[in-house]
């Protein structure tokens, strides 16, 4: 009865579809079409071609339960000739889709670790069976060659290989079906816009593999990558396009998309939208957001988005895919594109952040181990390129660490502000009191913000000799009070949280109508394109090193045609120890990514303790 329910669900589909050419709601959606209508021809289903049916034809219950069509809950697996009964030998059972394995005695440790080598093993003390993979089946089998084998394990293994086999030939068919959409993607997108070959290579993987991280080092058009790719899904299948980005990049969004000639739903972190009741694919730019997973709600709800089951891609797109080498940032963007490893948090946690409980907290995840097995494990759904690999003509980026010359009036305004914060913070210490890392990092930011202002009148200098000299000067700052100091005496763009003609400056810079360019790293430092400049100064550095690189390459990449120098200013101690944290963190990161080592340590912590440690160092 369940069979004849399933095939006349498929037929009754097939019936009113029109391959969704005119109407929607009616019969099979494009992905399903093909692999429906080749199901609803054959006159018998096998046990598989059922059970793939059964799990297809759920999305289109509204459909058929208006035709009078109900699914049954399950399909009965076929009856064994032979009821299989273990008896006091042992023997190999299939429960609940697992295999039960039962011993005449109690197996030696070295069978009881070889069974615990499996993905979700566990041992049922009330029956005595210890239950693993049903795939795990010629591994048992041959590590234990005297326990017989119940037949029904045969069918079902018959019945999986046949339903993943009819999923394999569905996937294959819509990968071909989007290749097609995508057309020659060696074609001009517009009389100024042609793919690199690499970014083909990056919209091909993105239409095979379907869920990705694309983690393209910053500069190398991981927008467009992606906005070609969502072309094709929507050329192919009609499906909306869903993107998800900082509220900052709204305009060069919709820019970009109207350059690939795609239309596109932009909505930011701080407003995900629930997922739709019809299918579509989605993208996440700067998906490092989401690295909190679970603790924040933009994180929870991002994660609910991709989860959905109407979304049929996700691509997470972000140049630092783990922020201070730490695989723990990896793991939610691993949920998005549903990667094996996330499959269990606890596990991924032990094995690759070597989690471990201690006196201030009962499991610390900030640690890093088997990177080089993390790194091979996840890059057949993490794609990642840098420039020196594929752009061998893009000019080199030199970074400069340059002392700032301060004048006697600014550096006894910054002294008088460092001698009142040592006073307080040694008469705190001296009263015993315990200094927790916010508030370090609230103390450290008021001399960095002091150090900021200081130097000022060294930067306004330097973007001087650059316009002098005929170029664009780019400045960047951590502090609202210095860009609005640069940008008084310099002129020319000011980008801060509060503008809201974000593309218009960048336009007008561009176009070289505006000659300096002064930005707060927070605002300016992702999602432009400055390749007008090749100057870069960075009055002051973010506490993460990816920041620091995110803000120079809004220079250094695709389009520019110098060498691009990134200056960064030291105004004393506190500058210096934070640029030597940025720099080893970078150091990490680099290894994390490129899986070289196996373990690290002695590097990375957050900004609360990084701040605890060089306060310690200055105020002593």
């Amino acid at each position: 009865m369940e069979t004849a329910t399933v095939h006349d669900a498929l037929r009754y589909l097939a019936r009113r579809c029109d391959y969704a050419g005119q109407r929607d709601h009616a019969g099979y959606n494009k992905i399903d079409t093909q692999f429906g209508h080749d199901l609803a021809e054959q006159e018998n289903l096998t046990y598989g071609q059922q059970l793939a049916a059964l799990k297809m034809l759920r999305k289109y219950k509204v459909q058929l339960e208006a035709g009078g069509i109900t699914l049954p809950d399950s399909i009965p697996a076929p009856a064994a000739s032979e009821p299989f009964r273990v008896n006091g030998h042992g023997g190999i059972t299939l429960r609940a889709g697992q295999l039960a394995i039962s011993f005449p005695s109690i197996p030696p440790e070295a069978d009881r670790t070889f069974l615990k080598t499996f993905r979700g093993w566990r041992f049922d003390g009330a029956t005595k069976a210890w239950l693993v993979p049903l795939s795990a089946l010629d591994q048992v089998s041959a590590r234990f060659p005297s326990l017989p084998v119940a037949p029904e394990i045969g069918a079902e293994m018959t019945a999986r290989q046949a339903e993943a086999e009819a999923e394999a030939e569905r996937q294959a068919s819509i990968t071909q079906q989007l290749l097609a959409a995508a057309g020659d993607l060696a074609a001009p997108l517009s009389p100024e816009r042609t793919l690199f070959p690499f970014q083909r290579e990056g919209v091909e993987k993105l239409l095979r593999d379907r869920r990705m991280i694309l983690a393209d080092d910053m500069g190398l058009g991981k927008t467009i990558q992606a906005l070609v790719a969502a072309k094709a899904w929507h050329q192919a299948f009609d499906l909306p396009v869903i993107v998800i980005a900082p509220v900052s990049l709204r305009d060069n969004w919709l820019r970009e998309a109207e350059t690939v000639g795609v239309a596109i739903e932009v909505h930011s972190w701080a407003k995900v939208p629930q997922s739709p009741e019809t299918d579509f694919m989605l993208i996440a730019d700067e998906a490092h957001y989401a690295q909190s997973g679970g603790k924040s709600k933009r994180g929870q709800d991002f994660l609910a988005l991709a989860g959905s089951e109407h979304c049929q891609a996700t691509y997470c797109l972000t140049g630092t895919p783990i922020k201070n080498g730490r695989p723990s940032n990896l793991f939610p963007l691993l949920q998005a594109v549903r990667h094996p490893l996330a499959c269990n948090k606890s596990k991924y946690e032990e094995r690759y952040c070597a989690a471990h409980a201690t006196r201030w907290t009962k499991w610390d995840v900030t640690g890093a181990a088997h990177l080089d097995e993390l790194h091979l494990r996840t890059k057949d759904q993490m794609l990642r390129r840098l420039k020196k690999e594929v752009l061998r003509d893009l000019p080199a980026k030199t970074r400069v660490l340059r002392k700032a010359e301060i004048s006697t009036e600014a550096r006894r305004t910054y002294d008088a502000h460092f001698a009142e914060l040592r006073a307080e913070y040694q008469r705190r210490i001296g009263a015993g009191e315990i200094m927790g890392g916010a508030e370090a990092l609230v103390l450290l930011n008021h001399l960095r913000h002091a150090g900021s202002i200081a130097k000022v009148e060294s930067a306004i200098e330097l973007a001087q000799e650059v316009l002098e000299q005929g170029g664009q000067p780019v400045l960047f700052t951590e502090f609202l009070t210095s860009a609005d100091a640069l940008h008084k005496d310099l002129g020319g763009e000011l980008l801060t949280g509060e503008s809201t003609d974000r593309q218009a400056m960048v336009d007008r810079f561009q176009a070289g109508i505006s000659k300096v360019f002064v930005g707060t790293i927070k605002a300016g430092g992702v999602g432009i394109t400055l390749t007008a400049a090749d100057t870069v100064i960075l009055v002051d550095r973010p506490w993460t090193s990816g920041d620091a690189i995110q803000a120079e390459d809004r220079l250094h990449r695709i389009g520019q045609k110098e060498s691009v120098t990134a200056i960064w200013l030291q105004a004393n101690g506190t500058d210096e120890m934070i640029d030597a944290l940025l720099q080893a963190k970078q150091e990490r990161i680099n290894l994390v990514l490129q899986g070289k080592r196996k373990t690290l340590r002695g590097v990375g912590g957050s900004a609360m303790d990084a701040a605890s440690e060089i306060l310690s160092a200055l105020m002593d």
